[in-house]
């Protein structure tokens, strides 16, 4: 078995990640060479509200129960957490614990800024990521600020 081989089930973890999903199967591969994988038992914690640093975690196998502000929901395999802590290391928005085992591929901050100085075109895809999100979050408040019955403002301008 080959180095790629191993990393396979990496990759297409990482690929299903929408901050990733700009980035060739070679950056993908780059990618999880800096992840290292966790095990986390039943009831262990995976991140805690309010913990500093960290980074992302991808969801290989089991299920994690995520608690937000009293609102929960569960993660499985596919899904992930941390990208805003993995980008700029922000304290931790939620606590999530896993309910079942879960094996996770985990990018931490420390490793993953000093990768993106050295593959500039997996930092210039990620830019492209983010900014994508922010206009997808941007558009949600805009329609969310926008009362019931009223045609949105699409001019670009907002009066008072």
């Amino acid at each position: 078995m080959t180095i790629r081989d191993e990393a396979e089930p990496d990759v297409e973890a990482l690929r299903r990640v929408p901050f990733f999903e700009g980035l060739t199967t070679d950056d993908l591969e780059r990618i999880a060479t800096v992840g290292r994988r966790s095990s986390f038992a039943v009831g262990e914690g995976i991140v805690t509200k309010g913990q500093e640093g960290g980074g992302l975690f991808v969801i290989l196998s089991g299920k994690a129960s995520v608690d937000v502000g009293g609102k929960v929901h569960e993660l499985g395999p596919g899904d992930f957490l941390g990208e805003m802590a993995l980008l700029a290391g922000s304290r931790r928005s939620a606590t999530v614990i896993a309910v079942e085992p879960v094996e996770a591929l985990v990018l931490e901050t420390m490793y993953f800024k000093p990768f993106l100085m050295r593959n500039p075109s997996v930092a210039v895809a990620l830019l492209e990521g983010v900014a994508g999100r922010l206009r997808e979050v941007q558009g949600r408040v805009e329609r969310l600020e926008t009362p019931a019955g009223e045609p949105e403002d699409t001019s670009g301008t907002r009066s008072s």
